[in-house]
């Protein structure tokens, strides 16, 4: 099946800059004797080391971290635009790339013909293209104005018109950076619309943004990068909670604070000013690790306060086992403003009815500062069972019946089908 992405132990160094501000050349590295100075040996920029990626068909991946990172240079490995120094890059399928929407546009010629052009240039047919131009030119919006030289423009219409010819190529890879920041609002919704239709259809997306809430709503998995390494990788949301709460330590670097120290690789960080002791979840006052769908549960958790801290969010994460995202709420989100947390104590969080379908879920638990500084951050800390009668595909169970007028039919107790 296509869509799938592979990159092994890749890395990528970029030569170093002269003192003359030119990259060093051959010539000029063999007449000066350093030729090792400008492609390693400490001289050259090593963006990624040693890096290793894994997308699979249809899979939507986010790659997170701060400038600099090395996030588009992966993007810009797995189309081609770079080749890895070291290590190896597969990918498997067409692929679009939605980096710098309109780089091949010419500014005298029409909208028109820009978008035959680069629908050619990305692999359609001219015949193609053509079949495709009117519903392009609908979506972009750009109206009569797509008979004038797109010089003629604005930056608004000119992205519109780049997304446009490069989403109806029909990818069997989708890779993003940072387009979905340009553009109106109108517009974001639309190419919102489109990605979740070409997800819908099997289309593998890789998108860096530092849009974080856009990441954990496009991607069902996240890898954070700093300085060419891997920092986690994992479900979305967890991988986000850590690089914001990296980022919240950072910016106290400045107090007499603990640094964030990672606890369990990928599961477990923290700077241990508040310590989660144990999670339990329990119906009816019963710790239990299977339950009936729509019981009544708490989860309950147990900490204790290694330093009194005035600013803090108790926070949980609901997931399938598979890592999809099913609910997330906070103590924060819901109102309570924080005071003070100066002894060991327990907080439940507690659902009236657990209206979930069969299967397994973990729970993600959190002790957190409003901006995401982690005291302790637990992901996986609990498992449950939930079970039913009948096995009811996707994640919610809501309480309901069936009603009509006309239809006849007997009625049987779902625990007597066979």
């Amino acid at each position: 099946m296509k869509g799938r992405i592979t990159l092994s132990g890749v890395t990528k160094v970029f030569p170093r800059v002269g003192r003359s501000g030119r990259l060093y050349s051959l010539k000029g590295a063999l007449l000066h004797g350093d030729l090792l100075r400008g492609m390693g040996a400490g001289g050259g920029f090593t963006a990624l080391e040693d890096f290793d990626l894994n997308v699979g068909p249809g899979e939507a991946v986010g790659i997170i971290g701060p400038n600099g990172s090395g996030k588009s240079t992966v993007l810009k490995l797995i189309t081609g635009i770079l080749r890895p120094t070291r290590g190896s890059v597969a990918v498997d399928g067409r692929v679009t790339a939605l980096i710098e929407l309109g780089a091949g546009f010419h500014p005298e010629i029409s909208g028109r013909e820009n978008i035959i052009i680069n629908g050619m240039l990305l692999g359609l047919s001219r015949k193609e293209v053509e079949d495709k131009l009117d519903e392009i030119v609908r979506f972009s919006g750009v109206g009569d104005f797509i008979d004038q030289p797109v010089k003629t423009y604005s930056s608004g219409m000119f992205v519109r018109l780049g997304f446009s010819v490069a989403v109806a190529v029909e990818p069997d890879i989708l890779l993003i950076d940072e387009v979905l920041a340009v553009g109106d609002e109108a517009f974001t919704r639309r190419c919102l619309d489109r990605i979740a239709r070409m997800r819908r259809q099997g289309v593998t997306l890789v998108i860096v943004s530092h849009d974080l809430d856009l990441v954990t709503s496009l991607a069902d998995r996240a890898v954070y990068l700093e300085g060419g390494h891997t920092v986690a990788e994992g479900p979305s949301d967890a991988v986000v909670a850590r690089y914001r709460s990296d980022v919240a330590e950072g910016e106290r670097s400045d107090e007499a604070s603990d640094r964030v120290r990672v606890i369990e690789e990928g599961r477990r960080w923290g700077t241990g000013d508040v310590e989660i002791l144990g999670v339990d979840l329990s119906s009816g006052g019963v710790p239990l690790r299977v339950l009936p769908s729509g019981a009544d549960a708490a989860v309950t958790i147990r900490y204790a306060v290694r330093q009194p801290v005035e600013d803090f969010v108790f926070g949980v994460a609901w997931h399938r086992i598979d890592g999809t995202q099913v609910a997330g709420h906070n103590t924060w989100l819901d109102g309570f403003k924080p005071r003070v947390l100066d002894h060991d104590g327990e907080v439940r969080c507690v659902y009236p009815k657990l209206e979930l379908a069969p299967g397994e879920y973990v729970l993600d638990v959190a002790i957190h500062s409003v901006e995401g500084l982690a005291y302790d951050y637990w992901c996986r800390a609990a498992r449950v069972r939930i079970t039913a009668p009948v096995d009811w595909p996707g994640i919610w169970a809501p309480e309901h019946r069936w009603e009509s007028d006309d239809a006849a039919w007997d009625e049987t107790p779902p625990a007597e089908k066979a």
